[in-house]
C-alpha cells in the first residue's frame, strides 16, 4: 500500500486552491449567463403577450389590466411586494407606443394645407399613443420620447402629432431621404396614413452578477404589429 507523505497532502491542497483560483469565476460566469439565458426568454414572453394584448384591444393604460403584463413578468422583478401591480422602482419596464404616418388629410383636419411648411410632421412617423408599465426611469424606448404629455389613456392629441415635430418617432425611415434602392432604413416602412403597434420590455438583472468583474446586461426585447 502506497503512503501519503505529509508534504504531498500539502501540495495537494495547493493545487487545488491554484484550480479553484480559475475555476470559480468560470462556474459562476456560467451560471449567471445561464441564468441569463433563462430571463431573456422570459423578457421576451412578456414583451410578446403586451403586444398581443394591445393588438386584441386590451387598453394597458388602465392599472387592472397592466397586471396581465407584470403577471407574466413574475421573478423578474416589475411588481410590488405581494401583487402583480406594477413596480414604479422596480427592475423592469415594458413600453407600448403607436407609431403612425401622418399624411394630408391628417394636415387637413387641423385646418392647414398638406405643405412641409404648414404642416411639418406632414408624412412623418409620429408617436400618437405612449403607455409605460412599471420603471420609467429604467430605460428610454427606441421610438423616441413624445414631447407632449399622454393623456390618462395614453393618446396624444391629433393637433400635438401633426404639428408638434417633437412627437416624431425615430429608428423609422426618414420620409426625406431616398436612396437608388428606396426610402432610408428603419425598423419598418408605413404607408401614410397607417400605424404600427410596438411593444419593448426592458429588465436589469445586475442581481445575477456573482463577482464586480462580471457585468450582466440590461435585457431587451421588442415586438412589432
Amino acid at each position: 500500500m502506497r503512503r501519503t507523505s505529509v508534504g504531498e497532502q500539502g501540495n495537494a491542497f495547493v493545487e487545488f486552491a491554484l484550480c479553484m483560483a480559475f475555476l470559480t469565476p468560470l462556474l459562476a460566469g456560467a451560471f449567471s449567463t445561464g441564468l441569463s439565458l433563462v430571463k431573456s426568454i422570459q423578457v421576451g414572453e412578456v414583451c410578446r403577450v403586451a403586444n398581443v394584448l394591445i393588438v386584441r384591444g386590451i387598453n394597458l393604460a388602465q392599472t387592472d389590466n397592466q397586471q396581465l403584463v407584470v403577471k407574466a413578468a413574475q421573478g423578474l422583478g416589475m411588481n410590488q411586494s405581494g401583487s402583480y401591480l406594477p413596480n414604479s422602482a422596480g427592475n423592469g419596464v415594458v413600453i407600448l407606443t403607436r407609431v403612425y404616418r401622418v399624411d394630408s388629410n391628417d394636415c387637413l383636419a387641423q385646418n392647414v394645407t398638406a405643405t412641409s411648411s404648414a404642416c411639418p410632421n406632414l408624412n412623418y412617423y409620429v408617436i400618437t399613443n405612449r403607455t409605460i408599465i412599471g420603471n420609467s426611469g429604467l430605460f428610454t424606448s427606441v421610438t423616441g420620447t413624445p414631447a407632449t404629455t399622454p393623456d390618462s389613456a395614453g393618446n396624444i392629441d391629433p393637433k400635438d402629432y401633426t404639428l408638434n415635430t417633437g412627437n416624431r418617432a425615430t429608428d423609422f425611415p426618414d420620409p426625406t431621404i431616398m436612396s437608388s434602392s428606396g426610402w432610408s432604413t428603419g425598423l419598418l416602412y408605413l404607408d401614410p396614413g397607417s400605424y404600427t403597434l410596438v411593444s419593448e420590455a426592458a429588465v436589469n438583472i445586475s442581481s445575477l452578477n456573482l463577482f464586480s468583474i462580471l457585468q450582466t446586461p440590461m435585457l431587451y426585447a421588442r415586438n412589432l404589429s
